[in-house]
């Protein structure tokens, strides 16, 4: 087999190298994008919520959340049209991202109010709920069966909860990717979602930085940041090696399908296997969490670890390396994604099987058939777009 290997700069996504003394390129936007800005998020406020009774998710108990989460008015993002009507966590993601950002800058006095509402919100949908019914708790990213959200072990494969604190907190980690939840609709709703998960815990660790760090607050941040690692990306056993030994890390479409999931076995993708969306890749979203989790790491939290299959204990390292893998791998994938012209396509291929659907780490180079699936240049898509025809 004859690898192809393009291990992008990273400087593509840096800014120029320039001389001692020289200015710095940048962009900044003047009074007309400013109030273009301040119009905007006023209609974007409109779509919040009071009421996790609209997501059919009960209010969580005071007691077990960090406190500057206490005493808040849980609030929701509601979307409408298509797929994503109603609440899911895309618009969550875009809310939490959004006031966490402004809170950090400290000149919007709203935002960090808005944000720990949505953010407490987020905390009761990891938990889990269901308007009919019984459901399993955590629900998280899982199905609702016993372990599903929890052990590395039970399918889908990952952890997208961790369902206990050293600072007896409520579950942390990434949900379910719509509500309300009910009999009717749980299989289709379950699972989490890549891009609404990243941009929330994005809000959150800026959140955190405007609340000054809190210890329990950094507590359930980093549980965050460990599921949606194991859920989304496949800490620590779901990657690829390449011919220089090192790991690479394909960000999945949820916890359940998509990314390097296998077609058939224990650990079997949802939906169509071997499919990536480049315009999920968020590399600045994966190297904050790689920060975040260096800085305010402390050894406790290595008990919220998903252990390897194998049973031996994953580490600190082990979960800064596939952070960063995540980018150099979207980088790899995304120049294979791309039109002459620049535009990327919505869906692509990153198919590299292993020798058999039980083994879910093994020599390969996922973009080696990038943009098609596999070299029978096979096809990909969801969400109603069609392969190759909608930019990501």
């Amino acid at each position: 087999m004859v690898w192809q290997v393009t291990l992008m700069p990273l400087a593509l996504a840096c800014a120029c190298v320039v001389a001692a003394g020289d200015t710095v390129p940048h962009v900044f936007g003047g009074a007309i994008t400013r109030n273009a800005f301040a119009g905007w998020l006023s209609v974007w406020r409109h779509q919040y919520e009071d009421g996790l009774w609209n997501a059919g998710v009960q209010d969580p108990s005071e007691s077990l959340l960090p406190r500057d989460l206490r005493g808040v008015t849980p609030m929701v993002v509601e979307s409408s049209g298509g797929v994503a009507g109603g609440i899911v966590t895309e618009g969550m993601g875009y809310g939490i991202m959004i006031e966490g950002l402004l809170a950090s800058k400290g000149e919007d006095v709203r935002a960090l109010r808005y944000g720990l509402s949505l953010i407490k919100s987020w905390a009761a949908m990891v938990n889990g709920g269901v308007s009919k019914g019984k459901i399993v708790q955590p629900f998280a990213g899982g199905m609702n069966e016993s372990d599903s959200s929890t052990k590395v072990g039970t399918w889908p494969y990952g952890i997208s909860a961790v369902g206990w604190s050293h600072d007896k907190t409520l579950p942390a980690g990434v949900p379910a990717w719509k509500f309300p939840i009910s009999e009717k609709n749980i299989v289709a709703n379950q699972g989490s979602a890549t891009d609404g998960d990243q941009d929330a815990l994005l809000g959150m660790v800026y959140t955190a930085e405007a609340l000054d760090f809190p210890s329990d607050f950094v507590d359930m941040v980093m549980r965050s940041v460990i599921t949606f690692a194991s859920a989304d990306l496949g800490f620590p056993d779901l990657y690829r090696v390449l011919p220089g030994g090192e790991k690479a890390f394909v960000p999945k479409l949820g916890s359940m399908w998509g990314g390097l999931l296998p077609e058939g076995g224990t650990y079997k993708t949802q939906k169509q296997a071997w499919c990536y969306s480049p315009g999920y890749f968020a590399p600045a979203h994966y190297r904050t969490f790689r920060d975040f989790a260096r800085r305010h790491w402390h050894q406790k939290f290595a008990d919220y670890l998903p252990p390897h299959l194998d049973g031996r204990p994953s580490t600190l390292d082990e979960l800064l390396e596939a952070l960063d893998s995540a980018v150099t791998t979207g980088y790899n994938i995304l120049y294979y994604s791309s039109c002459s012209s620049g535009s990327v396509s919505n869906w692509v291929g990153v198919k590299t099987p292993c020798d058999d659907d039980e083994t879910l780490n093994c020599e390969g180079v996922p973009w080696t058939h990038t943009p098609y699936v596999g070299e029978e240049r096979g096809e990909c898509a969801q969400s109603g777009t069609r392969f190759g025809s909608f930019g990501a």
